[in-house]
């Protein structure tokens, strides 16, 4: 059976990774290895797709300057479509990720263009497809219209949606209520344990993940490195995670995303869904950068 379109809507970033080495020195100097890759959460999950060979369509904003049109070419050489627009005077998104020690990191966010989607930048669901919004779209007032007009248009053309709730600095300013209600019906939800216990009010993340799964079809939680947990119904189902040396976190989520995706899509068991997107984010936590 052929793969479901996905068409995925979020920002496209340059990511500055620097990978830290020593001891914090406040004041002074300390060693990092820096390089700069594509990122943002829907352009990773949009490169991952194409590489697993999903036909993807990322949808989204640059601006009119040199690191969007490398952001682009980047893509397009990766196999993914493109339904981008390009901002007159407005600089593309970045983000500086500090890398510590052992691969957990600190973002420094300047969204740029993403800022700027509209919701006639996001292309027509097709019946049958599937839409993936990254949940910035939602966090942020300025885009968050296109962000509610593709799940709405997503909903009416009979196809599943699927949503990461993106980060818990900026889901607790926008405030969850408010998230949740934009974000109801959703089929598959695909926090980390963190938002899951900030979304949920529950501090264990087994309850959490239940009490999500009343809310939505599906749950999947990223749990680091123990895993992943899966919850649909009363059906909870944890899979451990896969072997790597961790260098950095950065983009994990949206690889194991982009990996789970087509098994969820092809209707294979939550386990398997779950071993799939732990064996993609497997492959990206062992080098600097999303992808």
């Amino acid at each position: 059976m052929p793969a479901r379109a996905v068409v995925v809507v979020g920002d496209l970033a340059t990511d500055v990774v620097a990978v830290l080495s020593g001891e914090p020195a406040p004041g002074s100097d300390r060693p990092a290895t820096i390089r700069s890759r594509g990122g943002g959460a829907g352009a990773n999950v949009a490169a991952h797709l194409a590489a697993l060979g999903v036909p993807v369509v990322l949808a989204g904003c640059v601006g009119d300057d040199a690191a969007g049109a490398a952001l682009l070419g980047e893509l397009a050489a990766a196999g993914v479509r493109t339904a981008v627009r390009t901002v007159p005077g407005a600089a593309s998104g970045t983000i500086v990720s500090l890398v510590e020690p052992g691969g957990q990191r600190s973002m420094l966010a300047d969204r740029g263009a993403n800022l700027d989607l509209r919701a006639d930048d996001v292309p027509a669901p097709r019946p049958g497809g599937h839409l993936h919004l990254s949940g910035y779209t939602l966090l942020h007032e300025r885009p968050r219209a296109a962000g509610l007009a593709a799940l709405a248009g997503a909903r009416d053309a009979g196809c599943t949606v699927s949503l990461d709730p993106a980060s818990t600095g900026p889901l607790t300013a926008y405030g969850v209520d408010r998230w949740l209600a934009d974000t109801a019906g959703v089929d598959l939800l695909l926090p980390n344990a963190d938002e899951a216990r900030l979304l949920s009010g529950y501090p264990d993340v087994r309850d959490a993940a239940r009490a999500l799964a009343g809310r939505h079809r599906a749950v999947a939680v990223t749990l680091g490195a123990e895993g992943a947990l899966w919850a649909a119904g009363t059906a909870l189902v944890h899979r451990p995670a896969h072997p790597a040396a961790v260098v950095d976190t950065t983009g994990a989520g949206d690889a194991f995303t982009a990996g789970l995706l087509p098994v969820w899509l092809a209707g294979g068991a939550p386990a398997d869904a779950l071993d799939a997107g732990l064996a993609r984010a497997a492959t990206v936590v062992g080098r600097p950068g999303a992808r």
